[in-house]
């Protein structure tokens, strides 16, 4: 048996309402609660997020219905650590999305401490990465297929001569000096971004 119904039942919801939230039947929540019917995991997740708890809680995996012991596990960060950032990100008042919801607090100290949440660092290190993907999205306009199949020694890792010119792997069409300059302005800004936080010494 989970403890969907018991932690419903906490919070103050309705079968009625959760079944609403889901946009299932009232029947296949009174199935998931009594255990005749299993939630697919999307459900689990969905009826974790309304509940406000982990999915392991509502799976008796964990005990600990905030899952503290569940986020220390998989992150390596003490309880303690993610306690002060979550302290932190409510005196600046930092909060992105519903502030009472702890799992909510949780993930987002989390991506901060582990540089990908909202900090500086955080902010800026996922612009550089925005900027990686323009860089594919440049590559894959510019380069012609066959032609760097042709030239790669390796067809998976697409391994390509160090003394190849530029328009040997292009698009006949397309500028070379285009996509010179287009690949070399992307990658020093995705340089500057990436220095930032260390010639500012920022979180």
């Amino acid at each position: 048996m989970n403890r969907i119904k018991e932690t419903r039942e906490e919070k103050n919801i309705t079968q009625k309402k959760l079944a609403e939230l889901l946009n299932v039947t009232q029947q296949a929540v009174s199935r998931y609660e009594n255990g005749s019917r299993v939630p697919d995991e999307q459900n689990w997740e969905e009826i974790a997020q309304i509940l406000k708890v982990p999915v392991q809680y509502l799976k008796k995996e964990t005990d600990d219905p905030e899952g503290w012991d569940l986020w220390e596990k998989e992150t390596g960060y003490s309880r303690k650590e993610i306690e002060n950032e979550i302290t932190r990100m409510k005196s600046v008042q930092h909060v992105i999305g519903d502030c009472e919801n702890t799992q909510n607090l949780i993930a987002h100290a989390v991506a901060n401490l582990e540089g990908f949440g909202n900090t500086d660092r955080g902010i800026l290190k996922n612009v550089a990465l925005s900027i990686d993907k323009l860089l594919q999205e440049l590559n894959d306009r510019y380069e012609d297929p066959k032609k760097v199949a042709k030239l790669s020694s390796d067809s998976q890792l697409k391994i390509i001569p160090a003394n190849t010119e530029i328009s040997d792997l292009i698009y006949d069409d397309l500028s070379a000096e285009a996509y010179k300059k287009a690949l070399e302005t992307l990658t020093q800004a995705k340089r500057d971004m990436q220095n930032i936080p260390n010639e500012l010494d920022l979180y």
